[in-house]
């Protein structure tokens, strides 16, 4: 009976109340999550990432909403029953409890300090790993009663509305919250000064690469894309457009968590008869990484690349 109850608790629990304690457990969830850098980009999703708070709220908004559309429109689809939404809303609101867990365990001495900390890693992964199975155990069992669909049928309309979900979570924050992922805890450096060559030519008058790559590295700190590809040259504006820019550095970031801190003063330069190429160390919150600019005789840009540190 216990058992029954840490998988399906919700022939006893849904509705309103359902949906005023799994609110309370999202709210704490995305509180704690913001206090140890855990942040969930998706439905089935949890990163290490810096945030704040209004962030970490909208991330759970997100992920429940989502969640709740995509499995009350598969249970209208495919329910032979009358279905009321806010038992499906509850429900799937509840089913997030394990998250909490994980936030929790993120404070513990089990969290890895560093991407070298492998033992701690592995424990913390298998135990991520074991919290994520019985989510989406309580997310099936909260499906099935509240659209009251069962058996093999309900399974397979489970994993696809699941799988929806997910992708629907994933888009908005990729396509429509990435500018606010990007503007979160990034170096403290308010003063540096972001040169846009399209006002002016610098880009074509600057010989000096050192410079350029100073004023590229402020536009990254700032995330002004545009003004990064405004240094590149026509077939780097056809391959990578600022979007395409912000999307790369999003997901680079989420990787290797928030961009601290570029060391201008031991970049490395080497000069050829066609191209000029500048490689700056920069520390991301979990990994030393490299910044290789390459640049054409006239200043423009016709490489960027970001290379983990040798």
């Amino acid at each position: 009976m216990k058992a029954k109850w840490l998988i399906n608790p919700f022939e006893r629990i849904a509705g309103w109340q359902a949906l005023l304690i799994g609110i309370c457990i999202l709210s704490l969830t995305a509180i704690l999550g913001s206090i140890n850098s855990i942040i969930f980009d998706g439905v089935i999703d949890a990163h290490v990432f810096d945030h704040y708070f209004p962030l970490a709220f909208l991330a759970q908004a997100v992920d429940w909403v989502s969640l709740f559309l995509i499995m009350w429109l598969a249970g209208v689809c495919f329910s032979k029953s009358k279905i009321r939404a806010i038992d499906v809303a509850g429900t799937m609101a509840l089913s997030r409890t394990p998250m909490l867990l994980l936030v929790i365990l993120g404070f513990l001495p089990i969290a890895p300090q560093n991407i070298s900390d492998i033992s701690r890693i592995v424990i913390f992964s298998l135990v991520s790993i074991v919290l994520g199975i019985w989510m989406v155990a309580l997310m099936y069992h909260a499906f099935s009663t509240s659209c009251h669909i069962k058996g093999a049928r309900g399974i397979i309309t489970f994993i696809g509305a699941l799988l929806v979900a997910e992708i629907v979570s994933k888009c908005i924050f990729i396509f429509l919250l990435g500018n606010l992922f990007m503007g979160v805890n990034i170096a403290n450096d308010n003063n540096a000064s972001v040169t846009n060559p399209t006002e002016n030519t610098a880009v074509v008058d600057l010989s000096d690469i050192h410079q350029s790559a100073e004023r590229i590295v402020a536009a990254f700190k700032q995330n002004d894309f545009d003004a990064v590809v405004a240094y590149f040259d026509d077939k780097m504006k056809e391959g990578l457009s600022a979007n395409k820019l912000k999307l790369t550095w999003l997901q680079i970031t989420m990787m290797q968590g928030a961009f601290e801190s570029a060391d201008l003063q031991n970049a490395k330069e080497s000069h050829g008869e066609e191209y000029d190429v500048i490689d700056i160390p920069c520390a991301f919150k979990r990994s030393q990484m490299n910044l290789r600019l390459t640049f054409n005789k006239d200043g423009t840009i016709g490489g960027l690349f970001i290379l983990p540190a040798k």
